[in-house]
Formats: C-alpha cells, structure tokens, sequence
C-alpha cells in the first residue's frame, strides 16, 4: 500500500520524478504480487499511466496478477480503472481486457457509476479490444439510466468509445442526442462539442437536431477556443453527416484565415479541403491559404491520401 500510495500521489501532483518511479516498478516487480489487494495494484496502474512512466515489466506483472485471481476482489472502480490505465499506457494485455469484459458482464455491470461506464467503453476502444458482449452491457445499462447522471464529458467520451469501435447502437445514440439537445450544449466544453460531433459522423446516424444545436453552439462561442484539429475535424464531421451548416461553415473558414493555417497537419489541411468541397461551401479565401501553405511546406509530408483529397478538393 506504501508503494501504491507513493506512486498514486506524484500522479496525481503531476509531480515527475523518473528515479522514484523507476524504483517502484521495480520494486513491486520482484515483490510477489500476492500481497497486494486489488486496490493497489489498480492505483499502482493508474499512477503510472497518469505519470506517462513507461515499464512493460510492471505492467505485465499487474495483469498476470489481475488475470491469475480472476479478478476476484476487484471493486467496479478498480475494473474501471485498470482497464483505463492499461489502455492510458497503450500497454497490450488482451488476456487482461478479456478478463475485465467477462467479469464486468458477469456482475451486470452493477456498482459501475457513470464515469466508470463512459471511462471503460472509452479504454476498450482506445486499446482496440473488441468486446461485443461488454458494449451490449454498456449501451443497455446507459439508456436504461436515462442519462441525467452522466456529466458533458461522460456523453461525448461514450459517443466516441461507441463510434472508434464501431459498435453500432442506435438506442445509446439516440439517447445521447436527446440528452445533449436538452440541455443546450451549455456544459459542453469545445473538445466535447467536436468529438460528440465525430461520433455521429462516423457512426453513420443522423441526428439533425443535435447537429443543429452543435451548430449554433459552436458559432455562438465564435472559435476562440477550438483547436486548429477540432476545426478540421468538426468540419469534416458535419460534412461527412450531409448537415448543411453555412453559418458554421462561414465561422470556420473566418476562425482559419484568422490564426492563419501554421498549426494544423498536413492531413488536417487536406480534410478541411476536402470539408469544404464535400459541403460545397465556396470559401476561396480558405482554399487560397491552404494553396499557399502547403506549397510553402512542399506537400512533403502529405502523404498519398492527403494529396489525392486536397487535389479532389
């Protein structure tokens, strides 16, 4: 529990200290394992993964401990946050994930809190994990509670977990729209606003009310806060939905010109063409900034795909 609690503190302080962390995974390496509780060596997990401290070693003996017990022990917290921080890490363990599905269906997913729900959906699909049975659970149980719990973040992250792996859910989706446009997108920060955006794109479901309301939403705050990637990809989003949206369009394309297009990637300028094009905004102000910058970079990082888009565009 020291080691737990050592680790989880500089973490959570944003403290970095490579020496220490280094010498508690090694530590609780050559420990044997089974005297930690479940507890522990989710924090142990998280602290590390919080830290962006890199050690396989540790992190494999986590998940041969966690799969050996069969998860027996482990709260829905401790499931929640394990799953998350291997995922954070970008640490493969499939035998863990698998464990992690089963006993989570196990229990009906009872004690899972809405964070836990939004964070575990957000760490199967992040890690690439396919679990079709744990994202039936997890739509089932999130419409059944009707939403009012979930805060902003919790919706949008649910959105995308659901979107990345594609895993169709009309009923949570919809569910999600309704809740969204009920609330106004107030609480929405510009992050939310855009992946909530991505989402529906990419899931392939049309929710005009709740595009309407991220319109609105999002020209009302005037850009200031969006990243030069959240412009992209919120252009593309509405774009590949077919939500005409000239005002917001008009927003983007005025928010661009402004900062100028020195922030964005090669593929993010090749998808706010290709945005425009699909959309059939006519911005020749955009178009000629996006000319002159990657002329300016000598289209060397644009990669095939980005080229044949921006072209086509």
């Amino acid at each position: 529990q020291h080691l737990s609690n050592t680790a989880w503190a500089f973490a959570t302080a944003g403290h970095a200290s490579p020496q220490l962390f280094k010498a508690i995974s090694a530590e609780v390496v050559r420990r044997v394992l089974g005297n930690f509780n479940p507890q522990d060596l989710s924090n142990t997990a998280w602290a590390f993964a919080t830290a962006g401290h890199e050690s396989s070693e540790l992190f494999n003996a986590i998940s041969a401990e966690a799969v050996r017990r069969r998860l027996g022990g482990y709260s829905a917290q401790s499931l929640s946050i394990t799953a998350w921080a291997f995922a954070t890490a970008g640490h493969a363990s499939p035998e863990l994930f698998n464990a992690i599905s089963a006993e989570a269906v196990r229990r009906r997913l009872n004690g899972f809190n809405e964070q836990n729900l939004s964070n575990t959906a957000w760490a199967f699909a992040t890690a690439g994990h396919e679990s079709s049975e744990l994202f039936n659970a997890i739509s089932a149980e999130v419409v059944g509670r009707r939403l009012g719990g979930f805060k902003e973040q919790n919706l949008s992250i649910t959105a995308w977990a659901f979107a990345t792996a594609g895993h169709e859910s009309p009923e949570l989706f919809n569910a999600i729209a309704a809740e969204a446009v009920r609330r106004r997108l107030g609480g929405f920060k510009e992050q939310e606003l855009c992946n909530t955006a991505w989402a529906f794109a990419t899931a392939g479901l049309a929710s005009p009310e709740l595009f309407n309301a991220i319109s609105a939403e999002t020209v009302r705050r005037r850009l200031g806060g969006f990243k030069e990637q959240s412009l992209s990809n919120m252009a593309w989003a509405f774009a590949t939905a077919g939500h005409e949206a000239p005002e917001l369009f008009k927003a983007i394309s005025a928010e661009a010109a402004r900062r100028g297009l020195g922030g964005l990637t090669e593929q993010a300028l090749s998808t706010i063409a290709w945005a425009f094009a699909t959309s059939g905004h006519a911005s020749p102000e955009l178009f000629k900034a996006i000319s002159a910058e990657a002329a300016r970079r000598g289209l060397g990082g644009f990669n095939e795909q980005a080229l044949s888009n921006t072209a086509w565009a």
